[in-house]
């Protein structure tokens, strides 16, 4: 599989900063808010940079395969909040302590922005989860 463009990976690495910070700020009890919050943040994150991608461009000569073109360009928004998202899940399906849950996320999405930032550094990579285990198999 070929590597995403640098702008691709900037999304994501955008992203991962994002959600690190909803989950500094959260000061809620429970963590369903909180992954409503990560859900919704990162969703309203997605389509607030698609809309701007598409107005940039000019609405006349727009269409639904371009819209879906950016939408593509974009993913890497919602990918950066699924490791915190999945985090905050489990901690809330196994009765976890929030404050200690959004720590993990927070951590979680740390390290994705890491495996982002190593994603720069080796652009011919076939994945980030690949190329951290060759990494640390050296």
């Amino acid at each position: 599989m070929p590597s995403p463009p640098p702008r691709v990976t900037a999304e994501g690495i955008y992203g991962c900063l994002a959600i690190a910070v909803v989950c500094i700020a959260w000061e809620g009890t429970e963590l369903s808010e909180l992954a409503v919050e990560i859900l919704i943040y990162s969703l309203a994150l997605w389509f607030f940079h698609i809309y701007a991608r598409v107005a940039f461009s000019g609405w006349s000569d727009r269409n639904w395969r371009d819209i879906t073109h950016w939408a593509r360009q974009e993913w890497p928004h919602l990918q950066a909040a699924m490791p915190a998202l999945v985090v905050v899940l489990l901690g809330w399906w196994r009765g976890w302590d929030p404050l200690l849950t959004s720590d993990i996320a927070m951590w979680a999405t740390l390290t994705n922005l890491l495996a982002w930032q190593v994603a720069l550094l080796a652009p011919q990579r076939r994945s980030n989860a690949a190329l951290l285990l060759k990494r640390l198999r050296c």
